[in-house]
């Protein structure tokens, strides 16, 4: 009878292709960990525009809600009547009810207009005074105040003229009202889209 031969003597890895194995191994292992830091960073970065939009859609509601009630009263100013509204670059006063709907509360004058910070960082700060007729005195130590936004990096108003609708900068000697109110906003990320009111009060 022939005798069987010897099976093989089974064959290790050498020592080059396990430094090789685990050479691949690292770099699938590096692979996915960038992966999930790149879903990690795209996540950031979506709630951070997120985040944006909702400041964005905020404040121009509540601006919406204020000049869409905005009453058309006049003050008496040295000695002259004049519409209860003036603007510059930067705010704005008007008259308007608080809350805008409902029996409680009653009509305010507001000023909107901001508050510069030591570091350079800009707020955009609401204050808010019982109105008291054309006489009242606007005394705005004892205003309510609420900051409406954080961190503006840059603030503009302008004011359109109702018959030639031409935008001025500043408003309060025209002796009317302004048809409109555009406000530029920016912030860390850049400009928002201009924010633009009609005043459907004053007509």
């Amino acid at each position: 009878m022939k005798k069987k031969s010897a099976a093989p003597p089974a064959r290790g890895f050498t020592l080059l292709e396990l430094l090789m194995a685990l050479a691949v191994t690292a770099m699938v292992v590096a692979l996915v960990f960038a992966g999930f830091g790149l879903i990690g960073r795209s996540e950031e970065r979506s709630q951070a525009l997120l985040d944006r939009a909702e400041r964005i859609l905020l404040v121009s509601q509540w601006l919406a809600r204020k000049f869409d009630s905005l009453r058309p009263l006049s003050r008496l100013h040295n000695g002259t009547v004049t519409p209860f509204f003036s603007g510059n670059p930067a705010g704005a006063m008007w008259v308007a009810p608080l809350p805008e709907r409902g029996d409680a509360g009653g009509l305010h004058v507001f000023r909107l207009g901001p508050l510069r910070h030591p570091d350079g960082s800009i707020d955009l700060l609401v204050e808010a005074l019982p109105f008291d007729g054309a006489l009242m005195q606007l005394d705005w130590s004892q205003a309510l105040r609420q900051t409406l936004l954080t961190d503006a990096r840059s603030l503009q108003w302008y004011y359109q003229e109702g018959s030639t609708g031409q935008w001025d900068r500043q408003w309060g000697k025209q002796g009317h009202f302004p048809v409109r109110v555009k406000v530029e906003i920016g912030d860390a990320r850049g400009d928002w889209p201009p924010l633009i009111f009609a005043l459907p009060g004053a007509r």
